[in-house]
């Protein structure tokens, strides 16, 4: 990243150092790396505060001083008047100025429409100071209490506000906090937020907002049908024993234990003999997921997807969780057709947009469970439809595809993203099984 000149920034307001004391700064960064997080613009994404140690931070990488990435707050200001106040409370006392350099700050904010009781209470001496700091600067001694906006309305001169921040480590992870605080607008919360709960809120944000679009109770396209509603009401026209399999990913918390109740109701009835309901489950309550299923299907293998990069905590019993369950369940005895891999690897590292659903899966294992459980051309259900992950695993591996969701905030970017595949906005590769060399059957004790 090349940060601007110190002396050419409008956010810049006080004089630059000196060749003395950057000069020091940049000694202290040698060797102790950029301590004091550097402050970027949320919409923007330009320096704020900072510039000098990003100056100092880049001349050493240049001079090949192995220096780490330097800390960034990603801030978003309600606006120039915010940036401003911002930069003088992060400054004015860090520095000593002399009588003329105060006095061109306090010409700088005069410039901006600061009142003169305003300067003085930012810099830290008397109205009368900064007056007299201002004679001979015309226009300059008459005070201001309002100021007018971007919007052309006018505002009280001085309306501090805590502004959202999220402190990160690197340049990728700026980008994640700038989309964050972007995708929240003026739902972001005041003060310091971290970077993993931002994108949380955000994606929790842009699911309510969703709702509020009007989605169709049914619709369809070459291949695919989805339909918004309760499962046992939307689905109850669906005829008995016409599905070929089922790949869902139901709700893992205590309030969504009934969902595999009702999944292992409506799998009984609409599966083909022998055909498989397959369905991702949580650990927290595994054994009532497992005996839920086993209500009305029966039971015949437990798979895992193995998840690569960032991980889920379970901070109440201190546990990484690094895996997800996958149940296995059949429409009466269970119909061998062909060979299941039971462990999978998630592609990626776990990322999600801001944009995306708060519990979206990454569409490569259920490609291959699609491929597993359904031949081409068959029909697959997920009455769990969530963000489409299913309807997308199988419109690449030429499955029929019919889903639901009682949430029409889900239906609604499930239908962006069956879209965003159709136009080619989307490539989807189902991850590489290795299997064994050695393709043997060998039965289990007590089998």
């Amino acid at each position: 990243m090349k940060s601007p000149d110190p002396g050419s920034d409008h956010y810049q307001l006080l004089p630059p150092l000196t060749d003395d004391e950057f000069a020091s700064l940049k000694a202290d960064i040698a060797l102790h790396g950029v301590l004091v997080p550097v402050v970027i613009d949320a919409d923007s994404g330009e320096v704020v505060e900072g510039h000098h140690r990003v100056r100092a931070w880049t001349e050493l990488r240049s001079e090949k001083v192995a220096v780490p990435d330097y800390p960034r707050e990603v801030r978003r200001f309600e606006d120039d008047e915010a940036r401003v106040a911002f930069v003088l409370a992060a400054n004015l006392f860090r520095r000593h100025l002399t009588r003329a350099q105060r006095a061109e700050v306090v010409a700088r904010l005069r410039e901006l429409g600061w009142s003169l009781r305003r300067v003085s209470g930012a810099i830290g001496v008397h109205h009368e100071t900064v007056r007299r700091d201002l004679e001979g600067v015309a226009d300059a001694t008459g005070d201001i209490e309002t100021i007018i906006g971007r919007d052309q309305k006018t505002y009280p001169a001085y309306r501090p506000k805590p502004a959202p921040s999220i402190i990160v480590k690197s340049a990728r992870d700026e980008g994640r906090a700038r989309a964050a605080l972007s995708a929240l607008g003026e739902e972001a919360p005041a003060g310091l937020l971290g970077l993993t709960r931002a994108e949380e809120r955000a994606r929790l944000a842009a699911l309510a907002r969703r709702r509020s679009e009007e989605v169709p109770a049914r619709i369809d396209g070459p291949g695919w049908e989805v339909r918004t509603g309760d499962l046992r009401e939307v689905l109850a026209d669906l005829p008995d024993q016409s599905v070929d399999a089922i790949v869902c990913d139901p709700p893992y918390n205590r309030e969504g234990l009934p969902s595999y109740s009702m999944l292992s109701e409506l799998a009984a009835r609409v599966l083909k003999p022998g055909r498989l309901c397959v369905a991702y489950c949580g650990k927290a309550w595994l054994p009532d997921h497992f005996d839920r299923l086993a209500e009305h299907l029966e039971y015949v293998w437990t798979g895992a997807i193995f998840l690569p990069g960032r991980h889920t905590v379970f901070r109440r019993k201190m546990i990484f969780g690094r895996w997800r369950p996958v149940a296995f369940f059949s429409a009466g005895t269970y119909d061998v057709r062909t060979t299941i891999v039971d462990a999978l690897m998630a592609e990626g590292r776990g990322e999600k947009g801001p944009g995306d659903h708060p519990w979206q899966q990454t569409v490569g294992p259920f490609a291959r469970l699609v491929e597993m459980t359904a031949r081409p051309g068959e029909l697959v259900l997920d009455p769990f439809l969530g963000s489409g992950t299913t309807a997308l695993a199988c419109l690449a591996t030429g499955r029929r595809f019919l889903g639901c969701d009682v949430d029409p905030g889900a239906v609604s970017l499930a239908l962006e993203r069956i879209g965003s595949y159709e136009r080619g906005e989307i490539e989807i590769q189902a991850p590489a099984i290795d299997e064994p060399h050695d393709h043997s059957l060998v039965e289990e004790e007590g089998a």
